[in-house]
């Protein structure tokens, strides 16, 4: 039986933290509230980072930012609008750097062929 060896790649301790950190999200709705444009990308991408910052989530990232972001669009959530008022009225302080790193991996996903 071949041991699985994705939970013994080292991960660099500020991805490892940064994913920790996207993890918080509570999903409380209170980023969506906040922005004017009812904008759900600080979620989406605290649900995308905290897996794409660790290699065990490298796997599906293209599938899995391709997916989200169609979905968010789908139920209606408007785009970011960049005035920062999901990320100071987020209870768990969940970064607007994750839109920053959502929007990369998008655009990444978007291009390549393997998704």
């Amino acid at each position: 039986m071949a041991i699985s060896t994705d939970n013994a790649i080292p991960v660099p301790k500020i991805d490892a933290d940064n994913a920790f950190d996207a993890a918080t999200c509570i999903g409380c709705g209170a980023c969506v509230a906040a922005c004017k444009n009812a904008s759900a990308m600080l979620f989406v991408s605290a649900k995308v980072s905290q897996f794409s910052l660790l290699p065990q989530g490298k796997v599906e990232a293209n599938k899995r930012v391709l997916h989200m972001v169609e979905q968010m669009d789908k139920e209606g959530f408007g785009n970011c609008t960049n005035t920062g008022a999901c990320e100071v009225e987020c209870p768990k302080g969940i970064s607007l750097e994750n839109i920053a790193r959502m929007n990369s991996d998008f655009l990444k996903a978007s291009v390549s062929s393997e998704a």
